[in-house]
């Protein structure tokens, strides 16, 4: 199985899946060279192998667009009357660095989306529940967002650290004011029968493709 906003079916022209390890992704779609930072790119100008990047916005019909996970945040957006969609990777050290925030100020630089005009879908993660992590983490997060919002998924259970990355991520864009944000689909690391999982699986594990786009 794959996992879709329920939502978003209702947006004519819309096409979006978080993938799963049992379903074959599109063969059309744009991808980039994932980097764990910030920088988000117009899938016209810059996309492929050579591009570099962890996210990825369209507003062009026929072009679907994706990032890779085993365990990090496929974070779909969608604003629904410019009709732009984007894709982003977030990596605990992409989500530390703000690429959530690049994202919505790509968003409103080039097609005058504001924050209130987008919805946002965060497909199957790792979860608080099994995602160990360690006190450089949370560092990383109180540097760039402060001590109060900075804390935000992260739990402490018989001395060591938990981070719920899709939480701190579901309260950023709540908090940046976007109109809708849902969360579909389990933790990875529990479901390795439908899902790739890095921390499951190791070194070795695939990855599942996250895409979105605008079929007409």
């Amino acid at each position: 199985m794959s996992w879709r906003v329920d939502r978003w079916t209702k947006l004519e022209g819309l096409a979006q899946r978080f993938g799963d390890r049992l379903e074959a992704p599109p063969t059309s779609v744009r991808t980039l060279r994932q980097t764990h930072g910030r920088v988000v790119r117009i899938a016209d100008e810059e996309a492929g192998d050579d591009a570099a990047g962890d996210g990825l916005v369209t507003d062009r019909p026929g072009v679907m667009i994706g990032i890779w996970t085993a365990d990090c945040v496929p974070v779909h957006l969608v604003a629904p009357r410019a009709r732009v969609a984007a894709a982003v990777h977030c990596g605990w050290r992409g989500s530390a660095a703000g690429i959530i925030p690049a994202a919505l100020d790509l968003l409103e630089r080039r097609w005058g989306v504001k924050a209130n005009d987008a919805e946002a879908g965060l497909g199957p993660a790792i979860g608080g529940c099994c995602y160990e992590v360690g006190e450089e983490v949370r560092g990383a997060f109180v540097a760039r967002a402060g001590a109060r919002f900075g804390e935000v998924g992260f739990a402490t259970r018989g001395g060591r650290l938990f981070l719920d990355l899709r939480g701190f991520l579901e309260e950023e864009l709540r908090g940046l004011g976007l109109a809708r944000v849902e969360r579909v689909g389990p933790c990875t690391a529990c479901r390795p029968d439908l899902l790739h999982s890095y921390r499951k699986h190791g070194g070795g594990a695939g990855r599942q493709l996250n895409w979105i786009g605008w079929l007409a």
